[in-house]
């Protein structure tokens, strides 16, 4: 059984370093420039400031996944309240299931409680959640390229 549950900045930098490692191998591109190495004074301000939730996905107690998203009014509409996914992550043996989408799920009504109108996700192209998003009726907005410098 899976449990999703919130988290507090402090309960995941206490827990997650595996996760959060096994994350950057799989995925981060340009890791020569791009080192992992959380900001957790601007986390931290930003729980303070209620800015950030985060939900934690355990089996047996043990972090197995989480989804860490900002909350925030848009800039260019400004009574338009957001809520930007930064990081979505299951641990490899715990995929295959159903345990991301129940995520997803999850950070979709968390996300709805707090006055979110609208959801957004970044993927990385050719991933699971890029092949998933337009199945759960999700668009894209934008796309973002990157150049290192």
């Amino acid at each position: 059984m899976i449990d999703i549950k919130l988290a507090t900045v402090d309960e995941m930098l206490a827990e997650a370093s595996i996760l959060f490692e096994e994350h950057y191998e799989e995925i981060a591109r340009n890791k020569q420039v791009m080192k992992l190495k959380p900001d957790e004074l601007t986390y931290r301000k930003m729980e303070d400031a209620g800015q950030i939730f985060i939900l934690s996905a355990r089996q047996a107690d043990v972090l197995i996944g989480y989804s860490v998203n900002f909350v925030t009014n848009h800039l260019h509409y400004a009574d338009l309240r957001i809520a930007q996914n930064d990081l979505l992550f299951i641990s490899k043996e715990h995929r295959g299931g159903r345990i991301g989408l129940k995520l997803i799920r999850e950070t979709e009504s968390h996300a709805t409680s707090l006055g979110c109108k609208l959801m957004l996700w970044h993927a990385k192209e050719n991933t699971t959640l890029s092949a998933l998003l337009p199945r759960i009726n999700y668009g894209v907005q934008d796309i973002i390229y990157s150049k290192e410098l």
